[in-house]
């Protein structure tokens, strides 16, 4: 088992930046900022940067969003056989109220075939694996469920499932729905809508979830 030490946001930022080569101006320019201070000042976690500027950062150092507000990743070997082995993290997505995870463990893997994952249009660099927290999701999803986790898919689609992290810090696993007069609503697929009720969202507020990516399986394809 690996078990990653449990990293800050800016330790986090500053770990993929002297990774990729780059100085604190350097990554401020890719990111389009005049002054290399505000790197600095997420670096040193003294300002929290916005969904927005994590999405930016994250595009400068060519590394995904899951990646960036979890833990590193290990190197994969190369794996010439017909299964890919994709990353098991202990990280939970809550199909409930919301779960906070304050540091990532990866306990091995799931083996999953290659000719699934192409046939799927999947690849496998860019899946994880990651478990569900309670029953808004039931019965689609219930607790404790793995599932796999595309993180290039993250442009909303009707009907789909996500990964989603509010401003709040919190990772839910949720359905978006297009509502019949515009808009999304960020749907429980359990019918108990008094405990689970869905919630509206304009075009503008679903931008400002940060989408980690995609929901494609969980024991099956969705």
């Amino acid at each position: 088992m690996i078990i990653f030490r449990v990293m800050t946001l800016g330790q986090r930022i500053a770990h993929f930046r002297n990774k990729a080569g780059l100085t604190q101006e350097q990554l401020a320019a890719a990111c389009g900022w005049e002054s290399k201070s505000r790197i600095g000042n997420y670096e040193r976690d003294t300002r929290e940067p916005s969904l927005e500027d994590l999405r930016a950062i994250a595009a400068a150092l060519g590394i995904t969003l899951f990646d960036l507000v979890s833990d590193d990743v290990p190197a994969r070997p190369a794996d010439a056989s017909d299964h890919a082995l994709i990353p098991q993290y202990t990280a939970k997505g809550s199909a409930g109220n919301g779960h906070s995870n304050d540091h990532v463990e990866v306990r091995g893997g799931l083996m999953f075939k290659r000719d699934w994952l192409r046939r799927m249009g999947l690849k496998d660099p860019n899946l994880r694996v990651i478990y569900t927290s309670g029953m808004s999701m039931h019965p689609t999803l219930c607790d404790g469920d793995a599932v796999l986790l595309d993180l290039s898919q993250t442009e909303p689609q009707d009907g789909r499932i996500y990964a989603l992290l509010t401003p709040e810090g919190e990772l839910i696993i949720k359905r978006l729905v297009r509502g019949i007069t515009g808009g999304w609503l960020i749907r429980s697929d359990n019918e108990d809508k008094r405990l689970y009720p869905d919630q509206a969202a304009t075009d503008t507020e679903v931008g400002h979830l940060l989408i980690l990516g995609r929901i494609v399986w969980h024991g099956g394809a969705l």
